[in-house]
């Protein structure tokens, strides 16, 4: 991130740009991420993004910990050792299906990981499937069910985003999906 010091229109402007830039990924994905393509779907500039960012990676970087807030959120129903775990996965579940709807480019990639662009989604997708709730999954399923046996916990728990991703995945591909609004 640029250290530069911002004006109260400054930043507005970068703020602007991080939306477009999250609005181009959730709806489009990386590939059409471009600095054309955020410049003149914020209304800015090409300058604006090394005058704001320093560089196109640093803009994604932001718009990735914006939308990596998302899933945050979500993996903290898992947490919430208020309510019984059938209940934490139920509220995850449905947040889960919440995320398809505002990320359809990120479900397409998924379902047709053909092009490099797709691989790269899917991957960074894997990545936080896995550092931020596989563990959190497998300790609710554990405590719904009472299996204690690592094996049988793996299993269930890709029964489950089985389950939740299909449908999910079928869905972002047909024209007048539900998911892509």
């Amino acid at each position: 991130m640029s250290a530069r010091k911002l004006t109260g229109k400054g930043e507005k402007v970068r703020e602007k740009m991080i939306a477009t830039t999250v609005h181009i990924l959730q709806q489009q994905g990386f590939k059409k991420a471009t600095v054309r393509t955020i410049a003149r779907e914020a209304n800015v500039n090409i300058a604006s993004v090394r005058y704001y960012f320093g560089s196109k990676e640093e803009l994604i970087g932001c718009a990735l910990e914006y939308m990596m807030g998302n899933l945050e959120n979500i993996v903290s129903y898992l947490d919430d050792t208020r309510l019984p775990a059938r209940e934490r996965m139920k509220k995850y579940i449905l947040a889960y299906f919440h995320l398809a709807r505002q990320h359809p480019a990120l479900f397409r990639s998924i379902s047709n990981p053909s092009s490099e662009d797709a691989k790269d989604t899917y991957f960074i997708y894997l990545s936080l499937l896995h550092s931020q709730c596989w563990e959190k999954v497998i300790r609710n399923v554990a405590e719904i069910t009472g299996y204690t046996n690592e094996k049988d916990l793996e299993l269930k728990a890709m029964q489950i985003f089985s389950a939740v991703e299909f449908p999910i995945i079928l869905e972002s591909n047909r024209s007048n999906s539900f998911i892509s609004g």
